[in-house]
């Protein structure tokens, strides 16, 4: 069966407004300097994929060899091949990170099946044509050990698409991280995809990507890659695809061969999706993830070391003539800190807005199994926060719990609307109540540095039919510094009719021959109303619904 829905967002991801123009950007997407200028210069730049930075080319390593270095940490090989030296021996964990190609063939697996840029309004059936796959080290497909092979980035045309590079060309990235453990347990942990527009750029700076065993000084030995580049979403000898805008009005899709254990959750950096998921074979499920790109605000901060407190040395590394910038991921739970630690610094304000398009698993919601199913799709979350947990809602005390971060204004001054979207299954927040199939509303609130306050502007609808029922939320409008947002689902119940009285034993014959059957009084319908007070919308849904005090209804 069919597992999908649509998320409908009722704003941008940020305060600027989207229009229909096809009217590039100005000027290539936001990038840091990670080479700022000082000998004692250290800095943090928080983002939400390492794709340029190490996992921008396949891999497959060995860790727990026989050798246990002085801090504890086994040893890591480079392996062409498990059961080859020096990927042979039993005791291995092996760890890959594998770029799906373009599939090939109507039967091939792990492949992208097809790649859609296109404006808002036009079918999800125009598609982008296949460029190349980017020159870059590959991990053979190997038969037997489970594994797929690792292709590269593949390089795709969209006619009419024009970013602002210019350019009608977008890369594709989609990587499968995937954990063989000793005994030949193979579990597939996460994907991460994202679509990046590009413009071509050439310089002699510019590498493959390969990866390579470093043997340091104490003799360890680390895994290190090669071949990227700040500011591109991909490198080869003499190249680089520089980083662009996604013209404005437009929606950008994936189709995905992936394997059917790849369930849970998706946490997206876009807009409106759609998402769908159906079987491909009896091993791999075809997912379609189709939605808009959102801006998301960037951390980037630097300092003369001299200048900086011991909290903001924590989160580097642990040598004291460290220097140079650091990065981190978005959603880490040590991104909070250091969005804190680095806040004076940055002038609370964000570095940076980037265009991005990205989707990715993440780790099941906590305090339920209900959020822990993994048989099936249960659910997505998106934010523009600039860091996020990266998980689920977690369940506690009634209410799905979820917390975002960020500096409170944007680079031009203005202050950060926060925005935060999240559909699931009915049935599993039927699961996590005890609900019925009844209608279903919603409270969202914003607890921040021990303050509470209701987001006003937050709407809840029910999509789909049948087994397929979902709640999409949406809340919008608010500022923080690291909130946690709170969605408390209720349900009214049933009206049901009081039963009547029995009759005597002297007139019951008699009644029933000349007194009709009492009615059933039916359940009271539920409406829903919507209430303004100036910029502010409220939806109060009920029996008989009323606007809060100083609303009207619209």
């Amino acid at each position: 069966m069919q597992q999908g829905f649509r998320l409908i967002s009722l704003v941008s991801f940020i305060s600027a407004s989207l229009t229909l123009s096809m009217v590039p950007t100005q000027g290539a997407i936001w990038a840091p300097d990670i080479t700022p200028q000082g000998s004692n210069l250290i800095g943090v730049n928080i983002v939400d994929s390492f794709f340029n930075s190490g996992e921008n080319v396949s891999t497959l390593t060995a860790q727990g060899v026989p050798r246990i270095n002085p801090d504890g940490t086994p040893n890591a090989r480079l392996c062409k091949t498990i059961g080859v030296d020096p990927c042979n021996k039993p005791e291995q964990t092996y760890v890959a990170n594998l770029l799906l190609p373009a599939c090939k063939t109507a039967t091939e697996q792990w492949c992208i099946e097809a790649v859609s840029i296109r404006k808002k309004d036009e079918p999800l059936t125009k598609t982008a044509t296949l460029i190349r796959q980017v020159d870059s080290a590959l991990v053979a497909d190997t038969q037997g050990d489970g594994l797929p092979g690792g292709s590269s980035i593949s390089l795709w045309n969209a006619p009419g698409m024009k970013n602002s590079g210019n350019a009608e060309t977008y890369a594709v990235y989609v990587v499968l991280k995937a954990t063989k453990y000793p005994g030949g347990g193979l579990v597939f942990d996460e994907f991460t995809a994202m679509v990046l527009p590009y413009s071509d750029k050439s310089g002699f700076q510019y590498e493959r990507p390969f990866s390579e065993e470093m043997v340091l000084p104490n003799g360890s030995i680390r895994i290190g890659t090669r071949g990227s580049a700040t500011g591109c979403a991909w490198t080869e000898t003499g190249r680089c695809g520089l980083m662009e805008d996604f013209p404005d009005g437009v929606r950008a899709s994936l189709t995905l061969r992936v394997s059917n254990q790849l369930t849970g959750w998706l946490m997206g950096r876009m807009a409106d999706p759609v998402i769908t998921v159906e079987p491909f074979d009896a091993e791999q499920n075809k997912i379609v993830i189709d939605a808009e790109p959102v801006k998301v605000p960037k951390f980037y901060a630097t300092t003369d070391r001299s200048k900086a407190t011991p909290a903001m040395l924590q989160g580097l590394p642990r040598n004291t003539d460290f220097t140079g910038v650091t990065n981190s991921r978005a959603n880490e739970q040590g991104a909070f800190i250091t969005i804190e630690n680095w806040k004076d610094v940055a002038k609370d304000t964000a570095a940076g807005l980037v265009t991005t398009w990205s989707a990715t698993t993440i780790i099941n919601g906590f305090g339920s199994q209900c959020l822990a199913d993994k048989s099936k799709l249960l659910g997505v979350v998106t934010t523009n926060a600039m860091v996020y947990e990266g998980t689920a809602p977690a369940f506690a005390n009634g209410t799905l719990n979820y917390k975002v971060g960020g500096m409170h204004l944007n680079p031009d001054g203005s202050v950060f609307q926060g925005s935060y979207d999240l559909v699931m299954r009915k049935a599993t927040a039927q699961c996590l109540y005890g609900f019925t199939d009844a209608p279903i509303t919603a409270t969202v609130t914003v607890v921040d540095a021990g303050k509470e306050e209701r987001i006003e502007t937050s709407s809840l609808q029910e999509l789909g039919v049948g087994a397929d029922k979902w709640l999409k939320l949406s809340a919008r409008g608010f500022t923080f510094s690291s909130p946690t947002l709170k969605i408390k689902l209720n349900q009214e119940k049933p009206v049901v009719a009081a039963p009547s009285p029995a009759p005597s034993q002297a007139t019951s014959t008699q009644s029933a021959a000349v007194t009709p059957a009492p009615a059933v009084k039916a359940p009271a319908k539920r409406v829903s109303i919507t209430c303004v007070k100036g910029k502010l919308t409220r939806k109060v849904a009920g029996v008989a619904p009323k606007c809060p005090a100083g609303f009207k209804k619209k």
